[in-house]
């Protein structure tokens, strides 16, 4: 590594998205010394607009977080690096030891801000269209979708809602079934009393451009109509680094948290889509604001007179259950 650390930094944050970046910011603005390790994961590159950002409403991936990258600039604690953290250990008198691509790092406290990974439909065009007029979140970019017809591809016993939810904006929905699994009679019932056309058949390819979708060809050749596609399979948290610390997760393997996004594990802290909670950037950002304040003022130490403000509490403030 060529950044200029010092031997024992206050924070190692890992993940350099929304969450890991406003944590980093708060960091430096209690002047914490920080090391930001970003390996370029991000789940929302690929989308040609971030919305309901307050005051930024749209930009795009790129320019957000290319503005917040900018804006650690002005914290000389805070250090950018472009890699991976392959290993994450408590040591003794609980430091951190970190290897940042084959260096070791130590830290006081950890900030873990690592994300999920989606997992995508495999159908010729995906990739070309994803971000433009294919998607993975209503909430994102179901207003972009208003009175076009939308087709849903994915699997689960969530497909039914998720699909209900595009009803918001939506003209029309319509669920191709090969890849949810199929339907029983009840299911097709409720999704038939709601306007939810559900198509059998296996898809193949996204048929038009990108930007200019006409729908989805099936196996068999027909073409399912459509403005936008929105999918649903899997999402699977990064938590590599987490289960090697030891800290509790949920039922989806999410890190828990109480709410200073302080984990099971004395001095680690995780924020934005690898805790639980609603996946949108804004609340990342959120997270990632009260992970660095606690991590910042967890190492604030002791009053040094009656008149002095309370100090931090101390690093574990988590309750299990």
């Amino acid at each position: 590594m060529s950044c200029d650390l010092p031997p024992i930094l206050d924070a190692l944050v890992v993940g350099g998205g929304p969450a890991g970046l406003s944590a980093a910011t708060w960091l430096g603005r209690y002047r914490r010394s920080t090391l930001v390790v970003d390996a370029g994961h991000q789940r929302n590159l690929s989308a040609v607009r971030a919305h309901g950002l307050l005051g930024r409403d749209p930009t795009t991936p790129q320019e957000l977080l290319g503005e917040a990258r900018a804006g650690l600039e002005q914290y000389s604690h805070v250090s950018l690096w472009q890699g991976t953290v392959s290993t994450l250990r408590q040591i003794d008198d609980g430091l951190f030891r970190a290897v940042v691509d084959g260096t070791e790092v130590f830290a006081h406290r950890v900030v873990l801000a690592t994300g999920v990974r989606d997992q995508v439909p495999e159908i010729a065009g995906f990739h070309d269209h994803y971000g433009t007029d294919v998607h993975h979140c209503p909430a994102c970019d179901g207003y972009t979708a208003r009175d076009q017809v939308v087709i849903i591809l994915g699997t689960g016993e969530q497909l039914p809602a998720f699909a209900a939810e595009l009803l918001d904006w939506a003209a029309g929905v319509r669920i191709i079934t090969d890849t949810s699994g199929r339907f029983d009679d009840d299911q097709r019932a409720v999704l038939d009393g709601q306007g939810i056309e559900v198509v059998d058949g296996a898809a193949e390819a996204l048929v038009g451009a990108p930007g200019a979708l006409l729908g989805v060809r099936l196996a068999g050749g027909e073409l399912v109509e459509g403005d936008r596609v929105f999918f649903s399979y899997a999402h699977h948290a990064a938590n590599g680094l987490a289960e090697q610390l030891g800290c509790q997760l949920d039922h989806e393997g999410r890190i828990a948290v109480n709410d200073f996004q302080l984990s099971s594990v004395d001095g680690v802290y995780a924020a934005g889509d690898i805790t639980a909670g609603l996946q949108l950037v804004p609340i990342a950002i959120g997270k990632g604001t009260a992970a660095g304040v606690a991590c910042a003022t967890s190492l604030r130490g002791h009053s040094t007179s009656s008149a002095a403000p309370t100090p931090a509490p101390p690093t574990r403030w988590f309750t299990a259950g």
